[in-house]
C-alpha cells in the first residue's frame, strides 16, 4: 500500500518534533481535538450550567456514543459513556449475583485492572480462575474455553493483549461461554480504532474502551456497550443520577434506571473530554478502521525487519494476522538497562514506552517508515 495518509502529519503538531511512535499508551494531540477543546472553554466561559449541559454538552456525549458505536459495529443506545474502563467494568461485575455461578475465567496477559476488579470481587464470593501464557507473548483461545463451565458466571478477556498485541481469536470463546450460559466481557482499550471488530456479529455481551490510545481522544473518557437484549436485565450496584431516567426531576423516592445502555453512566460528565474524544473519532470514522489497520500492518512488518536487522528479540506476534497495533522488543541488561534506554531515548526526541526488559513501539496510521528507521538509528545508539 502506498502511504496516502501523509495529509494527516500537519495534524499532529508534535511530529515535527519528535518521533512519536507511543500511541498505544496516548494518542497524540491532533490540531482539530485542541480546536473542540478551546471550543469546549468557549462555551463555559460564556455560558450558564443548563446552556452549557443542556444545549451542547449533552449533545456532545451523544455524538461520542454514536461515533464510538459505529467504531465497534454496535447502536448508539447500547453504549455508555463511563469515567474509565475499570469502573466500567466494575460496574458490569456487580451486576453478578455470583451465587452458585461464580467463576470467573481471566488471564494472566489481561490487563491489570481486570484482574484487580474481579479481585475485588471476590469479596462477593468470586472465584478467579487464571489462565497463563505458555510464552509471555500468545494465548490460545482453546485454553480460556477449557476453563468455561456451568459454574462460570463471566469470561474475561482482552481482544488484543496489551504487551505483546496478540489478537484473541474470540469466537470459541463467545460460543463456549454462551453454550455454558455465561457472559464475556473484552478489554478492547487496545484494539479499538486500530484492529476492525464488529461486536453484533461476534456476539459479545460487554464490551470496554477508552479515548486515550489509539481513538486519539485524551484522558478520561471511556465506553462501556452492552448487548441490546440484556440491557434491561442488568441491575449495576455502580448507579448515579445520569443513569435514571429523568435525572433533572430530582426525584429521590425510587431508583429508575435508563431502558439503554446509558443505566450503566453514574454521575457528572467529564465534559471536556467529551469534545477531544469527539474530535478524535471523527478523524478514526474519516481515515477508517479497515485503512488504518492495512497501514499499521505494513509499519509493524517493517518493524519486525528492522527488529531482526539489529538482532534484538521480538515479544510480539510475527504473523501480521495474530498483531494488533505495536510490536514489542526484548532489550538487553534488564528493566533498568530498558528504562536507561527509553530515557535516552526522550532526550533524543524518540517516543516509545517501556514494559519490563523490553520496549513497547506503537505506529499508527500517520507514522511513517522513516519514523521507524529513525527510531532504530537512535536506539542501536543505546543497547
Amino acid at each position: 500500500m502506498v502511504n496516502d495518509l501523509g495529509s494527516y502529519r500537519d495534524e499532529f503538531p508534535i511530529l515535527a518534533e519528535r518521533t512519536y511512535l507511543i500511541s498505544a499508551s496516548l494518542g497524540p494531540l491532533s490540531l482539530r481535538a485542541r480546536r473542540a477543546a478551546t471550543e469546549h472553554l468557549d462555551l463555559w466561559q460564556r455560558l450558564g450550567p443548563e446552556e452549557l449541559w443542556l444545549a451542547h454538552g449533552l449533545p456532545k456525549l451523544e455524538q461520542c456514543r454514536d461515533q464510538f458505536s459505529q467504531i465497534i459495529g454496535a447502536d448508539p443506545d447500547e453504549v455508555a459513556i463511563v469515567p474509565s474502563v475499570s469502573s466500567g467494568l466494575s460496574s458490569i461485575a456487580s451486576c453478578l449475583d455470583l451465587g452458585d455461578r461464580n467463576k470467573v475465567v481471566i488471564s494472566d496477559m489481561d490487563f491489570p485492572t481486570n484482574s484487580y476488579v474481579w479481585r475485588a470481587q471476590q469479596r462477593r464470593g468470586a472465584k478467579l480462575d487464571f489462565v497463563s501464557s505458555p510464552d509471555g507473548i500468545r494465548l490460545d483461545a482453546g485454553d480460556l474455553v477449557d476453563r468455561i463451565d456451568g459454574q462460570t458466571a463471566m469470561v474475561n478477556t482482552n481482544r488484543v493483549l496489551f504487551e505483546s498485541s496478540w489478537i484473541m481469536d474470540l469466537p470459541p470463546i463467545v460460543e463456549a461461554a454462551h453454550d455454558a450460559g455465561a457472559f464475556v466481557v473484552v478489554d478492547d482499550f487496545h484494539g479499538s480504532g486500530i484492529v476492525p471488530v464488529d461486536v453484533h456479529e461476534l456476539g459479545i455481551d460487554f464490551l470496554l474502551s477508552g479515548a486515550l490510545k489509539w481513538l486519539m481522544g485524551g484522558q478520561g473518557i471511556a465506553f462501556l456497550y452492552c448487548r441490546r437484549d440484556l440491557i434491561e436485565k442488568m441491575q449495576p450496584l455502580v448507579v448515579g443520577w445520569f443513569g435514571t431516567k429523568k435525572p433533572f426531576d430530582f426525584d429521590r423516592s425510587a431508583l429508575d434506571l435508563r431502558d439503554d445502555a446509558r443505566r450503566f453512566e453514574t454521575g457528572t460528565y467529564t465534559l471536556p473530554q467529551a469534545w477531544t474524544a469527539a474530535a478524535g473519532m471523527e478523524m478514526i470514522l474519516e481515515v477508517g478502521v479497515d485503512r488504518i489497520r492495512a497501514r499499521n500492518q505494513e509499519l509493524t512488518s517493517f518493524l519486525v525487519e528492522k527488529v531482526d536487522e539489529a538482532n534484538l528479540d521480538l515479544l510480539s506476534p510475527r504473523d501480521g494476522e495474530r498483531r494488533g497495533g505495536l510490536i514489542r522488543v526484548r532489550v538487553p541488561g534488564g528493566r533498568s538497562n530498558a528504562e536507561r534506554i527509553l530515557h535516552e531515548l526522550f532526550r533524543h526526541n524518540v517516543v516509545l514506552d517501556q514494559r519490563g526488559d523490553a520496549l513497547r513501539i506503537s505506529p499508527h496510521f500517520f507514522s511513517t517508515e522513516e519514523d521507524i528507521e529513525r527510531c532504530f538509528e537512535e536506539l542501536q545508539r543505546f543497547v
